[in-house]
């Protein structure tokens, strides 16, 4: 028995300037949108290719709790796809498209009458028999750790799959987040009942945590921590469990470094940007930090001629680490996502008389007239 496990491709993803050329495909679209999708696809041909008994995505499919037409249409195709090849597939709600407030209907009753796909969000036990497998999933809810402790396996099926999503910690393993508003932690002392396999997701990178567990990765990098990380998915096969992840092709990160206490008399500037012209920006997303700089230095530097030699990079971001100062960053697109920035702007300015529930409304209100 084959099981494809993959999890957190975040369609409706979209950060940057950059679009995509016009003589290519998806032409004027959001590169970084473009490649989630793009990374969407790749998994599913994977999956076809594989041609496992199950496909299992557990959490995270969308970005948002809202998210565009657009991110739907493409979610939905690649699920039709698997279907006519003749895949089931489970779907799980992960914490990025699970609303807070339950007067906010769930995206995914959208994808309920797709052939042979279950999907599972409300935040409860929920099972799925395939022959002798039984798949319990737990969705991403305010209560996941009580939930997932309330599923067990059943002894009347041979293999039983326990898929989840949300940031495991303890026995010494650490603590595997992204740092993310709404998102629960669980301790792996929840994981101790005899499950075949525990699927996972929220964590972007893959991490073996026990013999029957892991995080599958991301199939797309979504932040510069996961610069060094492979991107893929997991197959698992039966008897076993044995598990190996497979890697695909990802948008490449490259994270450059420069030291201003090295710097001699020669143009800051110049050495900048010979440092952005040798890792051969084009394509990548490039982060640039310039450590031991004095205000007094960083007042030299061409910004202009910097973001100039990356022009063919989706992104440059210069982050000067200024002496006696806090560290900030610029980059080639001055602010981040609308929605983004709107977020960090109710999380850091207080407001009286609001409780969180009513600031989560306020946000989610945002993202819909936003998108």
């Amino acid at each position: 028995m084959i099981i494809f496990h993959c999890a957190d491709t975040h369609l409706g993803y979209r950060t940057f300037n950059k679009t995509v050329p016009l003589d290519e495909e998806d032409a004027g679209l959001n590169q970084r949108e473009a490649d989630i999708y793009n990374a969407w696809d790749r998994l599913v041909e994977k999956a076809i290719e594989a041609k496992p008994d199950v496909f299992i995505h557990a959490g995270d499919f969308f970005d948002r709790v809202s998210p565009s037409n657009r991110a739907i249409v493409r979610a939905r195709e690649g699920l039709y796809k698997l279907s006519e090849a003749g895949i089931k597939s489970i779907v799980l709600a992960g914490n990025h498209e699970t609303p807070r407030l339950s007067e906010t209907g769930h995206v995914f009753s959208l994808l309920e009458r797709i052939p042979d796909v279950s999907v599972m969000y409300d935040g409860k036990p929920q099972t799925v028999e395939i022959g002798d497998l039984l798949i319990t999933g737990v969705a991403h809810s305010s209560s996941l750790a009580d939930q997932v402790s309330q599923a067990s396996p059943d002894p009347n099926y041979k293999y039983n799959i326990l898929v989840t999503h949300g940031s495991v910690k303890g026995a010494g393993i650490g603590v595997f987040e992204n740092h993310e508003l709404n998102q629960t932690t669980l301790p792996i002392e929840l994981f101790k009942k005899p499950w075949d396999y525990i699927a996972l997701g929220h964590y972007h990178n893959y991490t073996r945590l026990q013999d029957n567990m892991c995080y599958c990765s991301s199939p797309e990098r979504l932040s510069i921590s996961e610069a060094d990380s492979p991107k893929g998915y997991v197959i698992v096969e039966f008897p076993g469990p044995k598990f190996e992840h497979k890697e695909i092709e990802a948008r490449e990160f490259v994270k450059l470094e420069y030291d201003a206490k090295e710097h001699g008399h020669d143009s800051l500037t110049d050495k900048l940007m010979e440092k952005i012209k040798f890792s051969e920006p084009e394509g990548k997303i490039v982060r640039l930090r310039i450590k031991n700089l004095t205000k007094e230095l960083w007042a030299t530097v061409d910004r202009k001629s910097l973001q100039s030699v990356a022009r063919k990079a989706v992104n440059l971001a210069i982050e000067p680490d200024l002496a006696s100062s806090s560290t900030f960053a610029i980059s080639t697109s001055e602010i981040g996502p609308l929605t983004e920035e709107f977020q960090n702007y109710i999380e850091k300015v207080p407001i009286e008389d609001i409780d969180d529930k009513e600031k989560q409304f306020i946000l989610e209100k945002a993202q819909e007239v936003l998108f």
